[in-house]
């Protein structure tokens, strides 16, 4: 009995040992997508715009959130209303671009009929327009930016579903790129102090 028991201690020690080894190789594999420090893109490619497939899932106003906490509940609920209503995701490409964020209707390559931009056309925001830009951390393919429109000051969350989770991280991560890009290409002016002294 003695020595089942010295072995299957030795036994678990070793599957132990594995299972940390493994866990330390996985560590360092991190790759530079997922490092957030990492810029994804040259600031050059954004000047052109960077294209992204997805579906479309819906987009409601929300109030204006104050927690991460409330973006993820104004996505849930979107996606929620829109599945309960049966309304169908929109196959659709993300252009995201210095000037904004462009969502248009994906083209099926079966059909041959020939559609106008206008009919493609889904929405449009200026990349200043955009509030924030999240993902959910339960179902990591869904993601969502948040738009402050203007004169009514109304907050709308548009939300969308990725086709592989790390895409829905990397499209999160251009938007946020294309937003600091842009911010360098186009800083607010200071206020002077002093408006000009006699002249």
């Amino acid at each position: 009995m003695s020595f089942q028991r010295g072995t299957t201690a030795r036994l678990s020690l070793q599957r132990l040992t594995q299972r940390l080894s493994m866990r330390s190789k996985e560590y360092y594999k991190v790759e530079d997508m997922h490092d957030t420090r990492v810029p994804l893109y040259n600031e050059d490619v954004f000047q052109h715009g960077l294209k992204f497939k997805a579906k479309y899932i819906g987009s409601l106003e929300i109030p204006r959130p104050q927690r991460k906490n409330d973006i993820i509940t104004a996505m849930r609920r979107i996606r929620y209303e829109f599945k309960v209503k049966g309304i169908r995701k929109i196959r659709c490409t993300l252009d995201v671009s210095t000037t904004g964020v462009k969502v248009s209707k994906r083209k099926r390559k079966r059909r041959r009929k020939q559609y106008s931009e206008e009919q493609l056309f889904i929405m449009q925001h200026p990349i200043y327009r955009v509030f924030y830009v999240s993902h959910d951390s339960q179902e990591m393919k869904i993601f969502s930016y948040i738009t402050r429109e203007v004169p009514q000051n109304i907050f709308r969350c548009n939300v969308f579903k990725a086709y592989k989770k790390s895409m829905a991280l990397h499209i999160v991560r251009s938007l946020g790129q294309a937003f600091e890009v842009c911010h360098k290409l186009h800083p607010k002016p200071q206020k002077k102090k002093e408006e000009g002294e006699g002249g």
